[in-house]
């Protein structure tokens, strides 16, 4: 990872105090949205003013109340990682206070005009950077564009049909994420019942105060009401390898106790356990049975919707 520091592409300090993050969903991929100049293909000296210059458009708009830079990261087209709000800060990019806290934000150098498509490098850069987020910042798995969650038609189509495909590395070796689940379907609306608390319910369902406080936006983690509905959100699919006949793994532990808490199936005579077995291929296939209208062909084959599907169903976020 080529990472450019703040004060190595001469970032003016902030004009206030950041808001402090400790984990987020994952990474938003962001584009300028305006002329970016051409010259920057052929001189990467320039490319560190580029980026002063988005800090001092966004620390100048009168619309904003951007105390910094807006992006977490800027990846220019040569690939290198320019430092911009940086890693356990809230940035502003995602368009509310709570998106900005549930994913990092990460534009590439790619606009209206000049540079209108990402360069082999700016997409390495962004693997880069999603992978720097995951690693050192928290980031969970999902590679989203600022148009999911947000009206805007950010970051272009270009680099959302990217997304789309699971941001992949383009020489081939690996990606950023897994290609997102539909619209709306990463996770569930959960009603609370008396006596239930925000750190109960993260327990409950796997997650973390800091996830459901970010999701829902709530001013005050200790203040949650019976009859309050709110949005729970889903592991990340791990991918489709830990799954099949014959995997062992942790993960595959998992959706054996989402199948056998939620009663998909035949019931096990001894388990769950990190063996993908016939038996379990048979609880995923009744599972996709119930619901073949949304999950296809009951073949027992695990992927992101049906790893959705049982997570939800065991924790009473999806009715039978």
């Amino acid at each position: 990872m080529k990472l450019v520091s703040r004060s190595e592409w001469g970032a003016a300090a902030p004009t206030g105090s950041y808001s402090r993050i400790t984990s987020t969903r994952g990474v938003k991929i962001h584009y300028e949205g305006s002329p970016v100049p051409g010259g920057l293909l052929g001189d990467h000296g320039q490319c560190a003013g580029h980026v002063r210059d988005i800090q001092r458009a966004h620390l100048n708009d009168p619309n904003e109340d951007w105390i910094d830079i807006a992006y977490s990261f800027v990846v220019c087209p040569h690939g290198y990682v320019h430092e911009g709000r940086g890693l356990g800060r809230r940035n502003g990019a995602n368009g509310n206070p709570a998106l900005n806290a549930g994913h990092y934000a990460v534009c590439a150098m790619v606009g209206t005009s000049g540079i209108t498509s990402p360069t082999g490098a700016m997409l390495d850069g962004l693997v880069d950077a999603i992978e720097y987020c995951r690693a050192q910042g928290g980031a969970g798995g999902e590679v989203r564009g600022h148009r999911d969650g947000y009206a805007t038609t950010c970051p272009g189509d270009e680099l959302y049909g990217w997304i789309q495909r699971g941001a992949p590395r383009p020489s081939g070796g690996g990606g950023g994420g897994e290609p997102p689940q539909p619209s709306g379907q990463g996770a569930g609306t959960y009603t609370v019942q008396p006596g239930e608390t925000l750190s109960g319910l993260a327990g409950r369902f796997e997650t973390s105060v800091t996830q459901l406080v970010t999701l829902n936006g709530i001013a005050d983690p200790d203040v949650i009401q019976a009859g309050q509905q709110l949005q729970v959100p889903a592991p990340p699919f791990p991918g489709r390898e830990h799954f099949v006949l014959g995997a062992h793994s942790p993960y595959a532990k998992q959706l054996q106790t989402w199948l056998q808490a939620a009663g998909w199936g035949p019931p096990y005579r001894v388990g769950p356990s990190e063996d993908m077995e016939s038996l379990d291929l048979r609880k995923v296939a009744a599972l996709q049975e119930y619901y073949v209208g949304d999950l296809g062909p009951a073949d027992g084959l695990t992927g992101p919707l049906t790893w959705l599907y049982a997570y939800q169903t065991a924790h009473g976020l999806r009715g039978r």
